[in-house]
């Protein structure tokens, strides 16, 4: 049955293409609610071996079949068919686990486009990971295992608040050199992609029906090359794999025993499993008449079946951790003599609980065409239903910037984002991120202050401005500017530690309370930095006033003696709240009126030898014990002669050298203070006897000095009294 007349100019009509190892199907269909309505069909088988295993080997005789078929259908039905939707082996689909975590502690509610960011840079994840072996693979799409907040499940993050969010998702992914060949395929026939799917997920949305799911089925897609293999439970698809043996595994059985070629070994496998035939007589490749009879054939195929069946039954024990509830087999290799029934029982299930599906058999297909017989037309049928579901995808190829990309989502979502990604651009070039934020602590306390917006990147589609989550379609240019990522914030210690305003000497200023950071202290404004560690009361007290005033006048001398350097305070300073003198620790208030009192000091060469140790002698004068020095000291002010009063002045150098001198009596007299107004007379002893100015003295001597006022000598201690220096 061709294309109803009113059919022809209806955009909704879906031609879907399955192109496999040993036919090539082609389906005219279209989805009338939740039913597929199938109009015409054609089938071709490959002249050569193209294909091997799902995959193209030959683009070229790959091409020319499907031109075939296409126009066939399209003169049958006389309709222009331009765009193909097509499936792909899934034994070339390959997984990767992708993890992601993200600080959301300054957010006030998760939004979608947080969660977009989680998921990107988990998808990123997997890809690297993916990338590790070397092949490049497109990304076709991906799925969330969990999201985690604060580290406890949830299901949905969006308007929640926490601290830390997570993301697991499974990504999915196909060589490019794979997907480019079918591209290419599909481009040398004349035809461009509408949609791509996967096999396995092709067949088991259009025989297990989301309603179903909850049981726990295995559908086994047993092709020509590969047997697909989908295992649902709990109301999803929870794992897809392959085994590469299928079909063409027992032809090429068939091939070796019998020495025929292979489209003759094709047809005895045929006659023999699907005809009521005891006996094929076929030649072999050296002409040779060879007689097959069922028994022969059996036995020569059992072999071949029972390593096919026992790979799909341990692929998919492994998936499901259990043998299924129940097996659905589809395809053509599924065909061969007792292929359902060993399967069945490699599973460890009942006849009844393993079936060969035949498309005619499916409720949710309706063939107007007359033609779909079978189980090898689940695939192709399946292709066209899974058109409007979300769990295939819509292929396109655009280009960004003049590079040609390949997309595929599962998730029929074809973004600029998704574009990028496989492109290499980075999550940071895409969407221009926030700088990263500063982090500090303040008393012991955290504190964040978000970076910068990023600047995000230009997107054109066509000439027109888009966004990351613009849709693409077949063939759109995009032009693409990456984004800039944001700057890390600037933030002074001012902003945080407020500066008390005074007025000093008559002239606003704004003192810095005294902090530490990073255990160093500061007195002025600095620019804090990322993991400083800020320790402030936030008070400003008086013995900051002098040193704020120091940053602007010298208040010390630099002086070199004897080759080492000194320094010495020139100037103190005291401070007045109002007219009050306050001490050092005094808190300054906001608005005080300080003031500064200067004291300025000349320091002397005096001033440098306290610390020089001096020799003395010790006597007794008049009874009392007094300390006369004996040292001498000689100095010298940048190569001048000076004595210790001489003044000081920045950089002097100053050589002090000391001499011992023997001490006399006349030295005691610059220790003494008497009255001479009135003496007439005077007498010296030292120990006793009488002795001169000039007599030399030695520690423990015993001095007396006497004064004659008119009343006979006396000790000089009613009038003078006697000390140490």
């Amino acid at each position: 049955m061709s294309l109803p007349e009113k059919k022809r100019e209806v955009f909704s009509l879906i031609y879907a293409l399955d192109i496999g190892t040993r036919t090539v199907i082609g389906v005219l269909a279209e989805k009338i609610d939740e039913k597929i309505v199938v109009y015409d069909s054609e089938i071709m088988e490959h002249e050569e071996r193209a294909m091997s295993d799902g995959a193209i080997q030959d683009v070229q005789k790959v091409s020319q079949i499907v031109k075939r078929v296409t126009r066939t259908l399209s003169e049958r039905n006389q309709i222009e068919l331009t765009k193909a939707s097509v499936a792909v082996a899934g034994r070339f689909l390959k997984t990767s686990i992708g993890e992601a975590e993200l600080n959301v502690e300054e957010e006030r509610a998760i939004s979608s486009d947080t969660i977009r960011l989680l998921e990107m840079n988990a998808i990123q994840a997997s890809m690297e990971q993916l990338r590790s072996d070397g092949r490049e693979m497109y990304c076709v799409g991906y799925s969330v295992l969990f999201y985690t907040l604060d580290g406890e499940w949830i299901k949905n993050l969006q308007g929640h608040r926490g601290k830390v969010v997570t993301v697991k998702v499974i990504a999915a992914f196909l060589p490019a050199y794979f997907v480019n060949a079918m591209m290419n395929v599909l481009e040398l026939s004349g035809l461009t992609p509408q949609h791509m799917t996967l096999e396995p997920i092709a067949a088991i949305n259009l025989v297990v029906p989301p309603d179903l799911r909850k049981l726990n089925i295995v559908l086994a897609d047993v092709g020509a090359g590969t047997s697909d293999i989908a295992v649902s439970r709990d109301g999803t698809v929870i794992a897809y794999s392959v085994v590469p043996m299928a079909g063409d595994e027992i032809t090429e059985s068939l091939c070796e025993r019998f020495l025929l070629d292979f489209q003759t070994a094709e047809m005895v496998k045929r006659r023999i499993s699907t005809e009521d035939v005891d006996t094929v007589t076929v030649y072999d490749i050296l002409d040779t008449e060879v007689n097959i009879t069922r028994e022969v054939f059996i036995e020569t195929v059992a072999p071949v079946i029972e390593e096919i069946t026992q790979k799909i039954a341990d692929e998919t024990i492994e998936l499901n951790g259990k043998p299924p509830v129940a097996a659905l087999i589809v395809g053509g290799g599924a065909k061969s003599f007792s292929f359902v029934d060993v399967l069945g029982k490699k599973l460890n299930l009942s006849s009844h609980r393993a079936a060969l599906k035949s498309i005619e058999n499916l409720p949710n297909v309706e063939d107007r065409s007359g033609k779909l017989r079978g189980s090898e037309y689940i695939t192709p049928v399946g292709i066209a239903y899974s058109v409007d579901t979300h769990t295939s995808s819509v292929f396109v190829r655009v280009s960004i910037n003049g590079k040609s990309v390949d997309l595929m989502g599962i998730d029929n979502k074809n973004t600029v984002m998704q574009a990028l990604l496989q492109c290499g651009y980075r999550i940071e070039e895409i969407i221009g991120k926030p700088g990263p934020a500063l982090t500090y602590e303040l008393n012991g306390e955290v504190k964040i202050v978000k970076g910068t917006m990023g600047q995000e990147a230009s997107i054109k589609i066509e000439g027109e401005t888009g966004r990351v989550q613009s849709r693409l379609k077949h063939g759109d240019s995009v032009s693409f500017k990456p984004g800039k990522e944001g700057k890390s914030p600037e933030l002074f210690l001012s902003s945080v530690v407020p500066p008390i305003p005074l007025v000093l000497n008559g002239n606003k200023i704004s003192l810095m309370p005294r902090v530490t950071i990073n255990g160093n202290e500061l007195t002025g404004d600095v620019q804090i930095k990322d993991g400083d560690r800020i320790e402030t009361d936030f008070l400003c007290r008086a013995y900051q006033i002098p040193e704020y005033v120091s940053d602007r006048e010298k208040k010390y001398l630099s002086i070199i003696l004897n080759g080492m350097i000194r320094t010495f305070v020139v100037r103190e300073e005291e401070v007045l709240v109002g007219e009050q003198l306050v001490d050092s620790d005094y808190v300054l208030k906001p608005g005080d009126q300080v003031r500064v009192q200067v004291f300025e000091k000349t320091p002397v060469v005096r001033n440098l030898i306290k610390d020089i140790p001096v020799k003395v002698v010790t006597v007794l004068a008049n009874g009392k014990e007094t300390q006369l020095p004996v040292t001498v000291f000689n100095v010298r002010i940048d190569g001048t002669i000076a004595n210790l009063d001489s003044p000081l002045y920045d950089k002097a150098e100053v050589q002090v050298d000391t001499i011992e001198k023997i001490p006399k009596l006349i030295d005691l007299f610059s220790l003494l203070e008497f009255d001479l107004s009135h003496a007439r007379s005077y007498e010296l002893r030292v120990n006793g006897k009488h002795a001169s100015f000039m007599e030399t003295i030695e520690d423990g001597d015993e001095i007396e000095i006497l004064l004659n006022r008119g009343e006979g000598f006396g000790s000089i201690d009613r009038h003078a009294q006697s000390g140490s220096r």
